[in-house]
């Protein structure tokens, strides 16, 4: 098996999903793959003005061309089995129409964000739904849209998590552990609605020691001091390993019924608390193997309680850690459903072709 993979490194450990999954497997001579990393083409980190004039040009000003110049040369010379788009957000549908023609291969879409959802879509995103072979949604929510869109074969695959990265390991030394000791942290963008529920916790419990890890989290002033910066890689493990409850809220405006973190807290050996939903329900037996919440109040309650309860946190901890790093929700378990489910679109494709085919010939000898 052939695959061409295409996303960004730019938040490396987190993204690529696949990467390491894909070189483990090359390695040991299951698949060839070539890897395109959008980070090279376009930064991920640009300035306002850079930003306001992407969104009036509806693409980056910079690199976009190249990025998919260079997904149809890749194509073209590899000759993958399978292209998988991480995303795809600057992908045009002319570059992708082309990569799969000159190559032959199954286009597939690991569907990241929701693409419905304007402030993280694009133009291109949207148009190219309908050329995609198979389209992976990450949000049940999605797929009904994404059908909608123009893609029949959709299908529903979750996050997971990196073994190489994703295992627990508590702070070591006196200013680790001042750095990552604390009650509570949370790790994740300081989206509006996330605000009311820490805001909600440090009103009940104004000494308690709340670490906020991610975006934009000192611009809330009733939340400044508990900003602490991005955890990523090492940094992650030990905010996890460090604090007692390690809260997981999803995003709202992505449709998410998980995230990425649904399975890294629990691999990293942390205590989640997590918000409720369809697939936390389904992944775990609640305040067994994770404790869950559904609203500000609810949080603050559940945050009293489990405080106290070392042992409570210790087992729940452990079950968690068990269910995830036993279950099959590693990458490369991901990668192993998405490659099946390609092929079973590829063998459609093919039986339809094949009768089609077969259809013509009794026609035109009749």
């Amino acid at each position: 098996m052939r695959i061409l993979y295409a996303e960004t490194s730019a938040y490396a450990p987190s993204s690529a999903h696949f990467l390491e999954a894909l070189e483990a497997s090359a390695a040991r001579g299951q698949h060839e793959f070539r890897f395109l990393d959008e980070a090279a083409f376009i930064k991920s980190s640009r300035s306002i003005a850079e930003r306001i004039a992407d969104r009036v040009a509806g693409r980056p000003l910079s690199g976009y061309q190249q990025l998919n110049r260079a997904l149809v040369e890749q194509a073209a010379a590899f000759s993958p089995d399978i292209i998988l788009i991480g995303k795809g957000r600057w992908f045009t549908p002319a570059a992708l129409e082309a990569a799969r023609e000159v190559s032959g291969a199954t286009l597939v879409n690991w569907a990241t964000d929701d693409p419905f959802n304007r402030s993280d879509s694009s133009r291109d995103l949207l148009n190219s739904i309908p050329l995609y072979d198979l389209y992976v949604c990450t949000k049940k929510d999605i797929m009904s849209d994404v059908r909608r869109a123009g893609c029949a074969n959709v299908v529903y695959v979750r996050f997971g998590y990196k073994p190489e990265v994703h295992f627990p390991e508590a702070p070591a030394t006196d200013e680790e552990r001042e750095r990552f000791g604390c009650d509570v942290m949370f790790v994740g963008g300081c989206d509006a609605y996330r605000t009311e529920y820490f805001a909600a916790l440090m009103r009940a419990m104004p000494d308690l020691r709340l670490h906020l890890y991610g975006m934009y989290w000192e611009r809330v002033r009733a939340l400044r001091a508990n900003a602490r910066g991005f955890a990523v890689a090492r940094e992650y493990r030990l905010a996890v390993g460090g604090a007692k409850i390690a809260v997981n809220l999803v995003r709202r405006a992505n449709r998410d019924d998980h995230v990425m973190r649904t399975f890294e807290i629990p691999a990293c050996g942390g205590f989640m608390l997590t918000e409720r939903s369809s697939s936390h329900d389904e992944l775990f037996s609640e305040d067994n193997e994770a404790a869950f919440f559904g609203s500000p109040d609810e949080l603050v309650a559940k945050v009293r309680s489990y405080l106290v309860r070392d042992e409570a946190r210790a087992r729940i901890a452990a079950a968690g850690y068990r269910k995830i790093t036993q279950g099959q929700h590693t990458y490369a378990d991901r990668l192993a459903e998405i490659i099946e489910a390609a092929r079973t679109v590829r063998g459609s494709q093919d039986r339809l072709n094949s009768g089609v085919a077969r259809t013509s010939e009794i026609e035109s000898n009749g």
